[in-house]
């Protein structure tokens, strides 16, 4: 959420009026969340994954142009899929990542700033290149980190963005105890941000209870926690797309039922009495309004570009594909 304390990034996304209602801003969470699994757990290299760039592309494209989204803007964001993963698992996890796992980090993610056609030239090393991964990371994080303290200020329309997410995260939480919820998310955001989206600083035991609990799942995993079994593992992304449609579903949601197909496990399982206890959405209802259909990767985005820029994403996808798979620090 880093980069919704950017006002230059807010601002535009408040603009866009995709942030009008709950129904709306889930359905842009929903196609950000497709975009980013399609391409970050596909292979590099292949359609799937090539694909989803293109059509990330595609979006960003006209704003690009328009000079609505700069460099700097696209720089930062990157930065932060690049950090976040090892700041949020050093914090909370059972251990820290290794140099191996934070070069692979580097590596991807360097692959993809390539991909989107982002200019590294506010980094020291954007002329004679990077040894590797490590090195990338290193100067990404010292860049972000100065961006931040130079544009990471209050504006309203951090507040709108921040207040929109929150209300989409706590959708299935009881009236009752939104406000203590809102505490918990203030919390997590971190000063500098919680500033930023003009949050109240909550109080302390809120702290301390929620270090206490972190602490305490720190040691539960690294002393109870077994390896997990494949049986056992989490898939985010569908395997495949449904042979007789030729469309991808989506394998769980977060507020509203976007592309996720209204199979008996999806309408009858645990998770939806619970969804039905506080009232929301199930999968299937209201005809197609969620797209339980699927989503085909020329139609992800507004509602006004559905099925729009193919021309422009295979040419995309062309020059893309040429240079996924391979190492991004070969040539430097």
């Amino acid at each position: 959420m880093e980069a919704y304390g950017i006002p230059s990034v807010s601002s535009l996304l408040v603009a866009t009026g995709q942030l009008a209602d709950l129904e709306t801003a889930s359905k842009r969470i929903a196609d950000t969340g497709v975009l980013l699994l399609e391409f970050a757990l596909n292979e590099p290299a292949s359609e799937r994954a090539t694909h989803a760039i293109a059509r990330m592309n595609f979006l960003h494209a006209g704003y690009r142009k328009a000079g609505k989204i700069t460099n700097d803007d696209m720089l930062y964001t990157l930065s932060l899929f690049a950090l976040e993963p090892a700041r949020w698992v050093e914090k909370y996890e059972w251990r820290k990542l290794t140099e191996l796992e934070l070069c692979a980090c580097g590596t991807y993610w360097k692959s993809m700033g390539d991909a989107m056609e982002i200019s590294y030239s506010n980094l020291p090393s954007s002329i004679p290149g990077w040894k590797d991964g490590l090195h990338w990371l290193d100067e990404m994080e010292a860049w972000s980190l100065k961006y931040e303290e130079a544009y990471m200020v209050p504006a309203t329309t951090n507040k709108q963005l921040a207040d929109s997410h929150f209300d989409i995260l706590c959708i299935n939480v009881p009236a009752k105890l939104l406000g203590p919820c809102k505490k918990v998310v203030s919390v997590m955001l971190g000063e500098r941000l919680r500033k930023a989206m003009m949050y109240p600083e909550s109080p302390q035991v809120y702290h301390d209870t929620i270090n206490g609990v972190l602490r305490v799942r720190k040691l539960l995993l690294r002393h109870l926690a077994l390896p997990r079994p494949e049986i056992m593992r989490k898939h985010y992304i569908p395997s495949g797309p449904d042979p007789s449609t030729g469309r991808y579903n989506a394998v769980e949601y977060l507020s509203y039922p976007w592309y996720v197909k209204p199979t008996f496990s999806a309408r009858w399982g645990s998770k939806s009495w619970i969804t039905r206890l506080v009232g929301r959405k199930l999968p299937g209802d209201d005809g197609n309004k969620y797209l339980p259909e699927g989503w085909l990767h020329t139609e992800i985005g507004p509602r006004g570009l559905r099925g729009k820029g193919v021309k422009d994403m295979d040419e995309d996808r062309k020059r893309v594909s040429r240079k996924r798979g391979g190492c991004p620090f070969a040539l430097a």
